[in-house]
């Protein structure tokens, strides 16, 4: 099953993608697209995460982990 998410939910997470794309890391990792920090927040999210910030710093170590195995 899909999970809802309501409208101020919704825009946290949209908030917290932005965040993660707009950081440095994203941009030199070359191995998650942007659809696949979504994907990863929003499976964060489905999971019944709802501190955003720690949804981010998680998003964040993913691409910390991508960018060093990548090196």
């Amino acid at each position: 099953m899909i999970p809802a998410y309501d409208t101020s939910t919704l825009a946290r997470l949209r908030q917290t993608l932005d965040d993660v794309l707009a950081d440095p890391r994203f941009r030199r990792s070359q191995s998650m697209s942007a659809l696949d920090v979504a994907q990863y927040i929003l499976s964060e999210a489905a999971q019944g995460e709802r501190d955003f910030d720690r949804i981010k710093i998680s998003a964040l170590n993913a691409l910390d982990i991508s960018l060093r195995e990548a090196a």
